[in-house]
């Protein structure tokens, strides 16, 4: 055991050499962009980020971890990417945000019951209800800003969609159908439908690197791979990239 003790040093050494090349990135499951597959990171943003950064020889070492604590991590430097983040004000404080590879509606939707749709006609209904939300995520100025809302917080879509299946919420706001619904099949469950109201918005999607990091000592890694992420997006590889996936691509974006 204290030879092993003694060794730790050396081990850790090793596994720091060509550090200055290496960034540690986060994902999650976000199909149908991002997902797991056999433990390993698999989708269209996977494929975009390892193909900007092979090009600018730069390795990525990849780890699944949920939002949250990936966005602590980004704060702290512990990590230095993390994909498909949304810009917001209290973000920019602590995320270098890299630009843009393209567009795309992510609008958010409120999951009700089946024959309830109206009960969600307009953003005011809102406050007559008791809203599922996910922690952690930017829905839209307005609403994440707005304390009047009765929220009630889950850490992720599983919990959420349990909550929801034992009537414990009347709504559940949703800016990403897909993983969404993936619950609800997992659940087997099929008594929910969408309400009238969403609120409809086009928005950038971002890498976000940690401005910790950006600031102390990996700035020209991140210019370097920001400005292949924008050569492939003017030169519409980014596109084709995720037609290979047959995944709705981003909008290019001026």
């Amino acid at each position: 055991m204290k030879r092993l003790l003694s060794l730790l040093p050396l081990l850790f050494a090793l596994t720091c050499v060509g550090d200055d090349d290496v960034l540690r990135v986060d994902f999650r499951e976000r199909p149908p962009e991002m997902r797991a597959v056999d433990g390993l990171p698999s989708g269209p943003l996977i494929s975009v980020l390892e193909t900007a950064a092979h090009r600018v020889g730069i390795d990525l070492h990849w780890r699944e971890a949920p939002f949250l604590r990936s966005l602590d991590d980004l704060r702290s430097g512990r990590i230095d990417l993390l994909p498909r983040v949304l810009i917001t004000e209290q973000r920019r404080e602590y995320i270098h945000f890299l630009p843009s590879i393209g567009n795309q509606q992510l609008n958010v939707r409120f999951i009700v019951r089946p024959g309830e749709e109206a009960r969600l006609s307009r953003y005011d209904d809102l406050y007559a209800l008791s809203l599922g939300v996910k922690r952690g995520t930017a829905y839209f100025e307005q609403f994440d800003s707005d304390d009047m809302l009765g929220r009630v917080y889950a850490s992720d879509d599983a919990q959420l969609a349990a909550m929801f299946r034992a009537e414990r919420l009347d709504t559940i706001a949703v800016l990403d159908v897909v993983p969404m619904e993936a619950q609800f099949k997992a659940m087997e469950f099929r008594d929910y439908s969408y309400a009238h109201y969403d609120h409809q918005q086009l928005l950038g999607n971002h890498f976000g690197a940690s401005l910790k990091r950006y600031q102390r000592d990996r700035r020209d890694l991140y210019d370097r791979l920001g400005a292949e992420l924008e050569r492939m997006r003017v030169a519409g590889e980014i596109v084709l990239i995720y037609q290979r996936y047959e995944v709705q691509p981003p909008e290019v974006a001026n």
